[in-house]
């Protein structure tokens, strides 16, 4: 990105047109991306921090994240914590996404004014407007006075009366001035103005394009700028002074125009915090949904979902984008939910990831990485990866209990709830284990919900039997390959006991696997 903008226009310009369906190489950093996400209202069908984590998103973010601008990033990431519940509603937003995968010119056009509103690398402007602005109208018209009055008087009176003296005193006030930027510099550089003013520039030039599909932008950007407009006119000065490699604040230090600016329109922005955060989130929308078409197009294996008002779900062959040669499955659940088995590493986190995945790609983008994809609008709440708490001194078995909770409590909700869970309560005993698990996923499957979990217990299966189906991934061990893997999903309960035979293949002692194969046989006998 940086080079590009040291190429001449036209050689950037046929660059960023060429190049749609390439991905973006460029360092993340996920606390400034989220920042309009937190500050932002969160409906009960957001995507809760246990569920973004559980589901790796922050590399799925990263894997279609193609846009050109701050505002675009964080856009995209508010649109994938927030999946839709309407089906009117997700279609208008397909139409949008497939007007810019078909029409790649007018997506070049948007692009480049993108690309020139750029990446506020230090998230300046959503830290202004979380409120670290300094309003003083004490300050604004002291400034005005010391630099906007006093410095021309003097000139003026120089150059009339033709008297070098008046140049004393404003060598003086120049001295005086130049101090003030020096203290008030952390305040006023420490601000988003400059991008608040790239994102008034691009709007404007956003709004000029005449496209009849991207009408509803048009009319919203407009209104947005008119409310706008007398910080518009007040963050003019501002770029101009920033142009030229900041060749300009040199004639601007004397003057304190960039204090005197700020200070005179702080009121404004916080008055207008509102209306400033909803054109950024606008705009960085196109982005957001140019780099969803750009995504869209690279891949072949696709399909647009169907909903159903029937809490279902069915997928054919469906896949994980993360995995370089995934391999696909299908899976169909209705009135029962999923019990998995098999051994680590067989594939059931990623079975149950690519699940959720999909079913979030279809209610935020209407496409879905599979052949065929059939379900309801679901509230997806997740517990696959809980973590102890050091600091707040919680357990492992605490914050699975609390992860838990989260989904028991969604059930309350209108939507049904999908509820991956990964090896329920793994942090405590086996038998209050296996007793709270059969209870907790038996209530679940009495509410309007899917759940999928995978465990290890196969007492729990036995428990499950008259609620749940149960599918299983199984492996291979031998002296040879060691571990190998097909990463189908399979009818039944696994009956594989690779775990020690893992420990063999790895260079355990002898005395140790032995022992541990006998212990295995003796305490299954007694089962």
């Amino acid at each position: 990105m940086n080079i590009l903008k040291s190429l001449p226009t036209n050689i950037v310009k046929d660059y960023i047109r060429r190049s749609f369906l390439e991905p973006k190489d460029k360092v993340r950093n996920f606390n400034n991306i989220r920042a309009l996400f937190d500050l932002s209202y969160k409906s009960k069908y957001t995507i809760d921090d246990l569920t973004w984590d559980d589901l790796m998103m922050d590399d799925i973010f990263s894997k279609i994240d193609r846009t050109y601008s701050s505002a675009g990033e964080a856009s995209l990431y508010s649109v994938l914590r927030n999946p839709l519940m309407d089906e009117a509603k997700l279609n208008e937003r397909s139409k949008i996404i497939s007007l810019f995968k078909k029409n790649t010119s007018l997506s070049g056009d948007l692009r480049i004014i993108l690309f020139n509103m750029g990446f506020d690398s230090k998230n300046r402007l959503i830290e202004m407007i979380e409120g670290l602005l300094s309003v003083s109208k004490v300050k604004c018209y002291l400034y005005t006075l010391l630099g906007q009055v006093l410095p021309p008087l003097m000139i003026f009176l120089a150059i009339i009366f033709k008297e070098p003296y008046f140049m004393f005193p404003f060598t003086g006030l120049v001295y005086i001035n130049i101090v003030i930027n020096q203290k008030e510099i952390t305040t006023v550089k420490a601000t988003g103005l400059i991008y608040l003013r790239n994102l008034l520039t691009a709007s404007k030039k956003i709004s000029k394009i005449e496209n009849e599909n991207l009408q509803s932008y048009k009319s919203r950007i407009d209104l947005l700028l008119r409310e706008l407009k007398l910080i518009d006119k007040s963050t003019r000065l501002i770029k101009v002074l920033n142009g030229l490699g900041g060749f300009l604040q040199f004639f601007s230090v004397p003057f304190l125009i960039e204090e005197t600016i700020y200070y005179k329109i702080s009121g404004q922005l916080i008055e207008k915090e509102a209306q400033i955060l909803e054109l950024y989130y606008l705009v960085g929308e196109i982005d957001a949904f140019i780099s969803i078409a750009s995504y869209k197009t690279s891949f072949t294996k696709w399909c647009t979902p169907k909903f159903t008002q029937v809490t279902s779900l069915n997928m054919v062959e469906g896949i994980h984008p993360l995995l370089d040669i995934p391999v696909a499955n299908s899976i169909e659940i209705s009135t029962k939910g999923i019990v998995l088995t098999g051994t680590n590493m067989s594939g059931k986190s990623t079975f149950i990831r690519m699940i959720s995945l999909n079913i979030l790609l279809a209610q935020c983008f209407d496409f879905v990485f599979a052949d065929e994809y059939e379900a309801c609008f679901f509230n997806i709440v997740s517990s696959i990866s809980p973590k102890d708490d050091i600091k707040s001194g919680k357990s492992y078995y605490m914050a699975e209990a609390e992860s838990i909770l989260r989904i028991l409590n969604s059930l309350e909700d209108d939507i049904p709830v999908f509820c991956p869970i990964d090896e329920i309560f793994r942090g405590t005993n086996p038998l209050e284990r296996i007793a709270s698990s059969a209870e907790i996923l038996n209530y679940i499957n009495k509410r309007d919900a899917i759940c999928i979990v995978a465990t290890h217990d196969r007492e729990l299966c036995d428990m499950l039997k008259d609620s749940y189906k149960f599918y299983y991934f199984s492996e291979d061990v031998n002296n040879d390959s060691g571990l190998s893997f097909d990463y189908k999903l399979k009818n039944g309960v696994s009956k594989t006991r690779n775990a020690i035979k893992l420990l063999e293949f790895v260079g355990y002692p002898k005395e140790i696997t032995e022992a541990a194969f006998k212990r295995s046989d003796l305490m299954e006998s007694n089962i």
